[in-house]
């Protein structure tokens, strides 16, 4: 697994692709910003989500809060590369051997 600091310094181009969704059910709602940045900065959602006490349900709405409230609070430039990565997976839809499926 790559060190934190190698993940953190990859291109927008490199975090897109490995966070595109390849199943065409991932596509069945619209991306928005807010899904986009979770998959592409995914390793700061899990940091804010270890905090949670995972064995009581009572916290899943506090998880759901917090991730929002991170979101919220990301610089422009992340929030402006995940709504031009949502309008991007939107025009391009599924890749063409998931859509088959459908």
């Amino acid at each position: 697994m790559p060190c934190k600091e190698s993940r953190a310094n990859k291109t927008p181009k490199e975090r897109e692709a490995n966070a595109r969704p390849i199943h065409a059910g991932e596509y069945w709602s619209e991306w928005n910003a807010f899904r986009v940045a979770q998959r592409l900065f995914s390793n700061e959602v899990a940091e804010i989500d270890a905090r949670r006490d995972k064995t009581n349900k009572k916290t899943f709405g506090k998880r759901t809060v917090a991730i929002r409230k991170w979101f919220n609070e990301l610089p422009r430039s992340k929030r402006e590369e995940a709504q031009n990565v949502a309008a991007k997976w939107n025009s391009e839809g599924a890749p063409d051997k998931d859509k088959m499926l459908m």
